[in-house]
């Protein structure tokens, strides 16, 4: 009789999870990450991103002068490391005993966990696109009271990246600095409508030092060793950068707007499409040729509701997964046509208008995947009657020109 090893299960397993599939199971929970080309050659111990910002300025009307003056093209660089990022998932030996000989039974009863695993890193990476490196999935408001087991968001609509079940941590800042504060708390409810998270206990009892106005992290995301991906608040930061800025040992304060992009906020609390539209205009004196621009749905709905009868809607399809695509709006700006995109990812308030051309997703192969470098699929856990899967990937968030690139605050 036929056993089903690990060799016949990994090609199963490869077989149900081709890349293509796996965007299936990814791409729908963001349309930034759909869109962004993939390359998977991220080789080598870094990855260097050179800039131009500055053009020789030995020039004049008078030759000598001009001569005098004359100087070379500035150039500067990131090194960019790879961030990592792991889910695990596990299925009980009993179920993979009931499975006997059958691979479909075993794949059956694994396909939902592992699934949900992809699910899991999916919506890590989603999530991290649009944060600063620093891991925060959100924030306490200043109004809440840790001193109890319910605590408010900052931001309601950060809710999406809270799950019950959730170990967390806390920490003063947002975790491209400082260190977090000793203790968890597991989430025991979430309340979506009302942007609230509930613990298993007061949130100062499991975090003795928690305070109104903390960040809030998954717990084993802010550690000594920083792993975030560098998403787009890090990359086009809604402030401008200041002296003394190491952003991947670059100081971009020298020419904030070249190295860390636009910041549009002269039109905050007015209408959504004019501060589109101008935020693009304003991309356009630097030479920007933006073609999307990133919404929360519920500041995209807004969007949508102002224009009424003068929306024109188009469709986005995915870099790299032609059947997967997403409704957008289409907006004219002053260098062409650009695509208004809903993704829950984004936090509420603002958003990013881009060159889509200048960003990539880089990682070592596929992301993500299944970490198999050993050739198991499956391991047997160490101390249950279990067996453990991983995913996760190495890699990071490439921009190749972020003064083509804006934050706009709505």
């Amino acid at each position: 009789m036929a056993t089903l090893d690990t060799t016949a299960l990994a090609a199963v397993l490869k077989t149900q999870y081709t890349q293509s599939k796996v965007n299936n199971l990814c791409y729908p929970e963001s349309a930034f990450f759909a869109k962004l080309k993939k390359r998977t050659d991220f080789v080598g111990a870094n990855k260097v991103v050179a800039f131009q910002y500055g053009s020789p300025q030995g020039r004049a009307f008078d030759f000598a002068t001009g001569l005098t003056n004359v100087n070379t093209s500035l150039y500067n660089k990131v090194t960019v490391t790879r961030a990592k990022d792991y889910a695990f998932g596990q299925v009980s030996g009993e179920a993979v005993e009931a499975a006997g000989t059958d691979a479909g039974a075993l794949l059956n009863a694994l396909k939902k966990e592992i699934d949900n695993a992809f699910y899991t890193a999916s919506r890590s990476i989603a999530t991290q696109l649009f944060r600063n490196g620093g891991g925060a999935r959100g924030q306490i408001s200043s109004g809440s009271n840790v001193g109890t087991a319910t605590i408010t968001l900052a931001n309601i609509n950060d809710v999406v990246n809270f799950e019950v079940g959730m170990v967390l941590n806390v920490s003063a800042t947002d975790g491209t600095s400082g260190s977090k504060r000793t203790g968890t708390v597991t989430l025991t409810a979430v309340n979506r409508d009302t942007g609230t998270l509930t613990a298993s206990g007061n949130w100062t009892a499991g975090i003795a030092a928690a305070a109104a106005g903390d960040y809030i992290f998954q717990n084993g995301d802010f550690e000594s060793t920083k792993q975030a991906m560098m998403g787009l608040a890090g990359w086009i930061p809604t402030t401008p950068p200041t002296a003394g800025d190491s952003f991947f040992g670059l100081d971009r304060s020298v020419d904030p707007v070249r190295l860390a992009g636009l910041r549009y906020t002269d039109n905050a609390g007015g209408q959504i499409e004019e501060t589109l539209i101008k935020c693009a205009a304003r991309m356009a004196r630097e030479g920007a040729s933006p073609d999307m621009a990133i919404l929360n749905p519920i500041d995209y709905g807004n969007l949508v509701v102002a224009l009424g009868n003068k929306v024109v809607y188009d469709r986005m399809k995915a870099s790299d997964a032609p059947d997967i695509g997403f409704e957008t709006v289409k907006l004219m700006g002053a260098k062409g046509p650009i695509n208004i995109v809903s993704d829950l990812n984004c936090p509420s308030g603002g958003g990013w208008m881009l060159t889509s051309k200048v960003w990539s997703f880089e990682t070592l192969k596929g992301a993500p995947r299944i970490l198999n470098l050993d050739g198991n699929d499956m391991r047997a856990a160490a101390t249950s009657d279990s067996y453990i899967f991983r995913i996760g990937y190495y890699g990071n968030l490439i921009c190749e020109a972020p003064g083509w690139n804006a934050y706009f605050q709505l």
